[in-house]
């Protein structure tokens, strides 16, 4: 499985080197109790951690109605409440560029790299969505115990951490997508999410995966892991 996935991100140009560890000890150690997943898109990660940890619960958010509505089918047997929205920095309505890939689709203008490395990810089609900001949100989600939070936002990542500094920093470990290079217009680089996360008291404790650049072999970008050391 894990051949036919590398493959298949070869044939658009993207060698993905896996550098995941051989087991998830280190995680379900920690005592999880809820996982919040920010850009759920269709319920990929969600199906992945309820495997690794399957008692928690687990609050997405995906903003995409069709991709939605594809979550909550792909849930339905898993303990997940999900929510038709994006989570920002400013409470607002937006309109959401929608990629021919849907995991590809963001707020932001995708730069000219994302393009030439990505093949078939182009934008298609546009859709007004609702961005709330999760420091409003989190007491109505009624969260109790160890929380992980995981946020793949397509370059919005900051946006998402402004808008959620004061729940961020009752996290337990946060798992986010981070770039080294600029794949959407505007987004912040993986040092500025470092930046932003370790003035929330976090510590950077590598990546699970990351994409590289068929092309020239430059690492694009990571799933990166930040603990915080005040939860344990």
């Amino acid at each position: 499985m894990i051949q036919l996935i590398q493959d298949l991100f070869l044939k658009v140009g993207i060698s993905i080197k896996l550098v995941r560890p051989e087991n998830n000890i280190w995680l379900q150690s920690r005592g999880i109790t809820t996982v919040i997943d920010i850009g759920a898109n269709t319920g990929q990660f969600a199906n992945r951690i309820n495997e690794i940890l399957p008692n928690v619960n687990i609050i997405s958010f995906e903003p995409i109605k069709k991709c939605f509505d594809e979550l909550v089918l792909n849930t339905k047997n898993i303990k997940v409440k999900a929510f038709n929205c994006a989570l920002g920095e400013v409470e607002e309505e937006q309109t959401i560029n929608i990629s021919a890939h849907s995991p590809s689709s963001s707020l932001l203008k995708m730069a000219d790299l994302h393009t030439e490395v990505f093949a078939g990810t182009n934008f298609v089609e546009t859709e007004v969505i609702s961005i709330k900001r999760l420091d409003d949100i989190f007491y109505d989600l009624a969260v109790t115990g160890k929380i992980m939070v995981k946020i793949d936002v397509q370059g919005f990542e900051d946006r998402v951490i402004k808008g959620g500094m004061n729940t961020l920093k009752k996290a337990d470990l946060i798992l986010i997508e981070t770039s080294f290079e600029e794949l959407y217009e505007g987004q912040l680089l993986f040092d500025g999410i470092y930046q932003l996360l370790t003035s929330l008291g976090f510590v950077f404790k590598g990546n699970l995966t990351q994409a590289i650049n068929k092309k020239d072999g430059k690492i694009l970008y990571a799933e990166s892991i930040f603990i915080n050391p005040n939860q344990n």
